[in-house]
């Protein structure tokens, strides 16, 4: 593709939460008299707070600008380059010319720079005069928005309002008015005015003149100078205000960690204790299903697992549930075996075991019944009685038609469940996946 040559070309960038109305009439202000000017007006939609908050999503569009600026200067070869940027445009300017490689032939002879964000000390010595020719920046000393990036923002200043720090001359100028963010673009009355880039920008474009001095600053006082003082210098704790949430974050998951894994410890340590009195014959007899349950508590995988169970009386059963709760199990409720069937029919391989009751007045197909209807329907899902009462003969008829077990206390029924879990427990989740199952709740 053919180039053109001896083009003066101007890229003007536009800020955030706006879509750059100024750089067309800027463009409209030069074109008429200097027709050999190519104006080019980057533009990237509108670009919001919170992504003006997050450095990556800056970084982003710096790296775009810079790529379409390496473009055009490949495409066009301007005679002449000049940069005018406001607000979050001249971030994109000041960091897109930085990033450049010093093999990269892309000489700047102007670069304007209105409301910007970037910070007083952003050192445009290593770009002045090898990449740039001149740098005019234009304050607005009344300008409240560059106090919220100062205070607020990572990464970002106000050099648009208290001026770069650095020597002051022809090839860099810090000049200041009295007016706000869009001071540039509008008369006092707020009202859309091309007087300023008229008087100050145009002549810089069109020429090669002097940088014309501008200061209308009143004499600072003490305490403005205190207040400039402190937003220079506001950088660290910016960087601790942003950055402390997440440590203090990080310092409470890791004593959670270390909480949960010392309560671990300390019950291997009760069992390990357990299992050296079983072997000696010290540990009496009704401690060793208790003994049990806790060794099969511990093999259960971090993650939800669904349990339904089955009772009349749902109020009957809390105490149990809340302990069994704490081990990640969920609970859900049936009062009859239709109302069971319907849940099961429902959800397909939820459930990993079954608990009921044996009596329901208002239920014919207690007892039994729902077992006797799993079989037939082939859900071979394990099947814990809980009853008041569990004679010997009554277990026995109970595994004899297909339960797991039969039991009447409630750490003869941890035992049930964690035995029949253990074999087929669903395997641990990942960690976002646990997050979730733990937010998401029973």
């Amino acid at each position: 593709m053919p180039r053109d040559t001896g083009q003066h070309v101007v890229i003007t960038v536009h800020g955030i939460r706006t879509f750059g109305a100024w750089q067309r009439r800027l463009e409209r202000l030069i074109v008429p008299a200097s027709k050999d000017v190519r104006f080019y007006h980057f533009e990237y939609g509108y670009f919001s707070l919170l992504a003006f908050i997050i450095p990556f999503t800056r970084w982003l569009v710096v790296r775009r600008f810079q790529r379409e600026l390496r473009s055009i200067f490949g495409r066009v070869k301007p005679s002449r380059l000049d940069l005018v940027a406001h607000s979050f445009g001249t971030h994109l300017v000041g960091w897109a010319l930085r990033g450049l490689s010093s093999e990269e032939d892309i000489r700047v002879h102007t670069v304007i720079l209105s409301g910007s964000v970037l910070r007083s000390d952003f050192y445009w010595a290593d770009l002045v005069p090898t990449r740039v020719q001149r740098v005019i920046n234009d304050c607005g000393s009344k300008d409240s928005v560059l106090l919220a990036s100062q205070f607020l923002v990572l990464f970002t200043g106000m050099a648009g309002r208290v001026g770069f720090i650095g020597m002051n001359g022809p090839e860099f100028s810090n000049r200041y008015s009295n007016f706000g963010h869009g001071g540039y673009f509008q008369d006092p009355a707020g009202q859309s005015s091309d007087a300023y880039m008229t008087k100050y920008w145009v002549p810089a474009i069109s020429g090669t003149d002097d940088i014309v001095p501008l200061d209308e600053r009143n004499a600072p006082t003490p305490w403005r100078g205190f207040v400039i003082w402190i937003s220079n210098n506001f950088e660290p704790i910016k960087l601790l205000m942003t950055t402390g949430p997440l440590l203090a974050g990080l310092i409470w998951i890791g004593a959670l960690y270390i909480e949960a894994n010392a309560t671990k410890e300390r019950l291997v340590a009760v069992i390990e204790l357990g299992q050296a009195m079983k072997s000696k014959d010290n540990l009496p007899t009704e401690a060793e299903p208790l003994l049990s349950a806790m060794q099969q508590a511990l093999a259960v995988p971090l993650r939800q697992t669904d349990l339904l169970w089955v009772d009349d009386d749902p109020d009957a059963n809390l105490l149990e549930q809340s302990a069994l709760k704490r081990f990640g199990l969920c609970f859900t409720p049936a009062k009859s075996t239709a109302e069971a069937l319907q849940i099961l029919a429902s959800n397909p391989g939820k459930y990993t075991v079954v608990i009921s009751d044996f009596r329901r007045d208002k239920d014919p197909q207690a007892g039994y019944g729902l077992l006797e209807e799993m079989k037939k329907r082939s859900l071979s899902i394990p099947y814990i009685f809980y009853v008041l009462r569990a004679r010997a003969e009554q277990i026995e008829e109970a595994k004899r038609r297909g339960a797991t077990a039969e039991v009447s206390d409630a750490v003869d029924l941890w035992v049930g469940v964690f035995n029949a879990m253990y074999p087929n427990a669903p395997p641990a989740v990942g960690r976002l996946e646990l997050i979730i199952q733990r937010l998401r709740g029973c």
